[in-house]
């Protein structure tokens, strides 16, 4: 069995270098030992290290977690439990939701088939229910979303039964996909077993990413509607029709018959939510291996994928605020105020993260294959904010052994459209290898 499994539209995925990864952790891990994937995101790595080694799955992220106990707990659940699960997405509850949105749904719906760019902008540029709450705008759709809000307060659904609606709708999802996402997230917390819930909330966070009206598949911006002299751009029509119309709970059904069909290695792994330090000072005398892959520049921020943390978290959070010309408003993004920023994505803090990883490694005499990929400075792509050159010469301080081993020609995915997005480097992956043996 390959182990090759795809979980989210991930920045930076090492999916294509499962295999180069798995055979040099092998190089360097003794017989019996286990393996700590340190910044497990997506969980790819994770499980396929996980069909030969126990894993410890570390992230500081809520989602990741739960896409990792997902791949690497064995759940022993079946298919039987899809139909009954996808029944209760009728219930009467559920239909008053999607009653209580009926004025958005219609709107945009008839936008798509209609053709009508401006509501479809209109819905992308001021579609959030929780914004409008917030800053009682004055667009073209305020009084619809005025009279959703009151739909939901009059029902009962002006809380976490309405989160992702309310936040998203319109925004990163068509309101009736985030409807569906919040009738399968009660459904799903209503589950008395927690290893079924792992199951079922990983299922719903990689359909969220596979739906997403975005352009790369992530939740760093909603589609940009309108380009520099302020015209409504075709894009707006066309990922519409390609990502609005998903039906939710198909998707998501496709993508609970994968996860139940995962195989398992057989070991006994750990995922842990915490910060790196506080997983490397914990880990078990077993572990012996710590492949790391942090975030380089400032593109791996945790805005990527912020709307999945709140799925998981469902806590209402408090949306971020920018000064744009000495005003305040809501961020484009909806981001989370209090979204993680990791060190190594910061120029100030990077090298003092890197010297405190390799220092507990390396005093615990384990080996560390450090993911690193390098930056052509011919391309757009921003910077990383240490170079190759630094991280070796950090790394032969604190290990007797520092090898560079490339993956050979590889391409990261990437986060462009046609227009100005940043391109990828086509330089090859490169594996740091630090041992003290």
């Amino acid at each position: 069995m390959a182990y090759d499994f795809r979980t989210l539209n991930y920045l930076g995925s090492k999916l294509r270098l499962l295999d180069f990864i798995e055979e040099n952790v092998r190089r360097v891990t003794p017989e019996g030992a286990g393996v700590c994937d340190l910044f497990a995101g997506s969980g790819c790595v994770s499980y396929k290290l996980s069909r030969l080694f126990p894993v410890v799955a570390c992230d500081i992220q809520s989602y990741s977690k739960i896409i990792c106990d997902a791949l690497l707990h064995d759940n022993k659940i079946d298919q039987t439990i899809i139909a009954p699960l996808i029944e209760s997405t009728e219930s009467d509850e559920a239909c008053r939701l999607i009653n209580c949105f009926e004025p958005l749904i219609m709107s945009e719906e008839e936008a798509i088939e209609n053709k009508d760019l401006q509501t479809l902008t209109d819905i992308l540029e001021h579609g959030s229910v929780e914004v409008y709450n917030l800053e009682r705008g004055d667009s073209p759709l305020a009084k619809t979303l005025s009279l959703v809000s009151k739909n939901l307060a009059a029902n009962g659904f002006a809380n976490e039964k309405s989160l992702i609606s309310r936040y998203y709708g319109g925004v990163f999802f068509s309101y009736r996909q985030a409807a569906h996402i919040d009738i399968l997230l009660g459904i799903i917390n209503k589950q008395e077993n927690s290893k079924y819930k792992e199951v079922l909330l990983a299922a719903l966070l990689s359909t969220a990413s596979d739906m997403v009206d975005t352009v790369g598949k992530h939740f760093a911006q909603p589609i940009k509607a309108r380009d520099s002299k302020g015209k409504i751009k075709t894009t707006v029509y066309n990922k519409a029709v390609q990502d609005k119309t998903v039906n939710a709970i198909d998707l998501y059904q496709e993508w609970l018959r994968k996860y139940i069909a995962l195989s398992k290695g057989g070991f006994l792994n750990t995922t842990m939510q915490c910060d790196y330090m506080q997983c490397l000072n914990s880990l078990p005398d077993s572990v012996r291996t710590i492949y790391a892959d942090p975030p380089y520049t400032r593109d791996h921020y945790s805005r990527f994928y912020h709307v999945l943390e709140t799925m998981v978290l469902r806590d209402s959070p408090e949306i971020s605020t920018v000064n744009i010309h000495g005003v305040t408003q809501i961020s484009n993004g909806l981001y989370r105020k209090d979204r993680h920023q990791s060190p190594f994505c910061i120029r100030s803090q990077a090298p003092d993260a890197f010297r405190n990883m390799f220092s507990i490694i390396s005093k615990s005499n384990r080996s560390l294959l450090l993911s690193y990929s390098p930056y052509d400075e011919t391309k757009k792509t921003h910077p990383r904010v240490v170079t190759m050159q630094q991280l070796i010469s950090l790394a032969k301080e604190y290990f007797n052994h520092v090898d560079m081993i490339s993956a050979g020609h590889f391409t990261h995915n990437k986060l462009n459209s046609t227009e100005h997005f940043l391109e990828s480097s086509d330089e090859a992956e490169m594996l740091i290898v630090c041992t003290n043996n």
